[in-house]
């Protein structure tokens, strides 16, 4: 059977593909931009924490490079002690396009734990902990002026001391020379 062709040279009916066909392009071009505007978006790369006893202050250096600080910046940094929020400010800006530095108050002892979560306005976030370091004991000092470990950290006088075997190395190389020997025979 034979069809008759219409003036565009197709089959005829399939002037209704056209219209069928567009809003399918139209709706792949909005699922495209949709998804193009979350890469737009990131997280911080890379937060740094450090704690200073002497001023109770944590020092957050954030990564988070940006194009306009204006725009595209971290809308809030949120600072845990021990799981309860101690800080939990909104920014509407970032210092810089790249890496800064931010301080809080934070009154922590030896073995807390800060947490931070750094959240940027056009989504993604990082989060961070902080264990406050112990105290470092410091060394006793022999009157010769030596360094004399802690009693703590020296091992009990029951046990003996490493004994060294250097002869064990010539019963060693002993049998590899009597290997290689009856080999080459």
């Amino acid at each position: 059977m034979e069809y008759p062709l219409d003036d565009t040279g197709d089959f005829p009916g399939s002037s209704h593909r056209p219209k069928v066909f567009a809003p399918a392009i139209l709706v792949l071009a909005v699922c495209a931009c949709l998804l193009i505007i979350p890469a737009a978006a990131h997280a911080p790369t890379d937060m740094k924490i450090s704690f200073d006893p002497g001023t109770a202050k944590i020092y957050v250096t954030i990564t988070h490079p940006v194009d306009d600080t204006a725009t595209h910046y971290l809308s809030r940094v949120q600072v845990k002690l021990n799981g309860d929020v101690i800080s939990d400010p909104d920014y509407k800006s970032q210092p810089t396009k790249d890496t800064f530095t931010l301080t809080y108050d934070v009154n922590a002892n030896p073995g807390d734990e800060i947490w931070v979560t750094a959240t940027c306005v056009r989504g993604g976030t990082l989060e961070k902990s902080y264990t406050v370091p112990q105290p470092v004991r410091p060394t006793l000092k022999a009157p010769s002026g030596t360094a004399v470990a802690p009693a703590a950290a020296r091992p009990p006088a029951s046990v003996p001391p490493t004994m060294k075997a250097p002869l064990g190395l010539l019963s060693l190389f002993g049998a590899m020379v009597s290997v290689f020997l009856t080999r080459k025979i």
